[in-house]
């Protein structure tokens, strides 16, 4: 879908020059004078090695997802992490190859990732406040009506950054095939629509009832090379997601999940998640071990380290998912859908220190060399959880119909659940990777995976909610 992730891509294009802007006035600062030229190609030549590493920690950090950077604060804190990451990763790079490079830029690599962030984060306070919401702004004119047209009706324009505006259906002057039962390309109406309408959003089903007016829309748009696009797709591009309404459809799951797998992505990725859950698992031993020597010390030799329970994985089979405990034993006894809070009396002091840095997650790696579980897909939940939720949220069984993973796209996009109505939320991000799920977006959702580890629950559910 490029209807909406096309800008993300000009706001890319508008870091490279900035980048080299900055290593300029960077080379510039150090001197206190001008550079001559060929000073300034010979470090261009190096720092440009690193070209990829900033834009994958930009990445992220969310700073190409303008939903999240729309927000002052929130793009004050992500210019902060993606700050110290790239100095640390440029300086590891540097230094290990200096050698090789010829350069050791101290003070020139601090500058220029300084000059690089402050560009950037002014750059993207324009990008949302100016570019998008004035002069990239597209007319979306919408052909039919139900409840998730009219929510994206309602967003839009109080969403300026996301760079939409919704304008009504120009009057259709001739009236040719409305007698028709299917639709054809019958030519353009009177009027002219590409003047009047950007991208045109369509209710399928809706336009079935009206094949004639929605016939001379349609073969108008063709003709005049404007977007079409479902209702449906226009959400899922708009905001990551997808309603578990429209995919219980079977008309959805055919065209989408059923009799679509991809054999060579399916071994692909279990050939990666023993890969890496073996190398992962052999990493962090020292880790295992510090951890069971802490928590024999603390509470006893015949304390258990691990915490063990039955979650659902693929089509609904039973699996017994490990982690480190972090909890008081008997801690499961207050019940499904009752999730810790940072202030539970019932976590450890050790535990509390493991779930702030997710190493409780570790032993997970177990689960996916086994393969119960992947590295990426929907989390999987208790098996007592899962008996509620299958009965108070719609179609929450179609999030089974791919392996669960260690992290996921509803984890990097909501919080942690604690009821019927957020679990209904979290499915609309499950959906959205069943269908969507790929080898590039795996990759996405790991890089996006660090910056969510420093992020609390609390603050999650408050961007959740904005």
């Amino acid at each position: 879908m490029l209807i909406y992730r096309w800008r993300s891509f000009l706001l890319f294009l508008g870091d490279i020059p900035l980048f080299y802007a900055a290593l300029a006035l960077a080379l510039m600062t150090r001197r206190f004078s001008l550079i001559p030229l060929e000073f300034y190609l010979e470090h261009v030549k190096v720092f440009t090695i690193f070209l990829p590493a900033w834009v994958g920690v930009f990445y992220a950090v969310g700073f190409y997802d303008v939903r999240r950077i729309n927000r002052l604060v929130n793009l004050i804190n992500s210019s902060l992490i993606a700050f110290a990451a790239n100095l640390a990763a440029a300086s590891a790079l540097f230094y290990a190859f200096y050698l090789q490079i010829g350069l050791t830029p101290k003070t020139h690599l601090f500058l220029t990732f300084l000059y690089l962030h402050v560009f950037a984060t002014v750059w993207r306070r324009v990008w949302t406040r100016a570019v998008l919401s004035k002069l990239l702004v597209q007319k979306v004119a919408f052909l039919g009506t139900n409840p998730l047209v009219e929510e994206i009706k309602k967003d839009l324009p109080v969403t300026p950054h996301l760079g939409f505006c919704v304008v009504p259906l120009p009057d259709l002057k001739d009236a040719r095939g409305q007698e028709a039962g299917y639709w054809r390309p019958t030519g353009r109406c009177c009027v002219d629509l590409a003047s009047k309408v950007d991208v045109l959003v369509l209710d399928a089903d809706q336009a079935e009832g009206n094949p004639g007016v929605a016939g001379l829309l349609l073969s108008t748009a063709v003709m005049e090379e404007i977007p079409i696009i479902t209702h449906l797709d226009f959400y899922e591009d708009l905001y990551g997601k997808i309603p578990p309404e429209s995919a219980a459809k079977p008309s959805w799951l055919l065209s989408n999940v059923l009799h679509q797998g991809n054999r060579f992505y399916s071994v692909f990725k279990r050939f990666l998640d023993i890969l890496f859950s073996a190398i992962g698992l052999i990493l962090t031993l020292p880790l295992t071990l510090a951890v069971f020597a802490a928590v024999k010390l603390g509470d006893g030799l015949h304390a258990p380290v691990f915490f063990v329970q039955k979650r659902v994985g693929h089509l609904g089979r039973r699996f017994v998912i490990w982690k480190f405990r972090t909890m008081v034993q008997g801690a499961s006894k207050a019940g499904p859908l009752y999730k810790a809070q940072g202030g539970d009396s019932r976590i450890t002091g050790l535990g509390r220190f493991l779930r702030s840095t997710r190493l409780d997650e570790i032993p997970q790696l177990w689960n996916v060399f086994k393969g119960d579980m992947s590295l990426v897909g929907p989390r999987p939940e208790w098996t007592r959880e899962v008996r509620i939720l299958e009965r108070s949220v719609p179609h929450y069984h179609l999030r089974h119909l791919i392996k669960p993973g260690v992290t996921g796209w509803a984890q990097i996009n909501y919080h942690a659940t604690s009821s019927s109505a957020e679990s209904v939320q979290k499915l609309h991000y499950d959906l959205y990777y069943v269908k969507n799920m790929s080898l590039a977006l795996d990759l996405g959702i790991i890089l996006r995976t660090f910056r969510r580890v420093f992020q609390k629950d609390a603050a999650m559910a408050r961007r959740s909610s904005v």
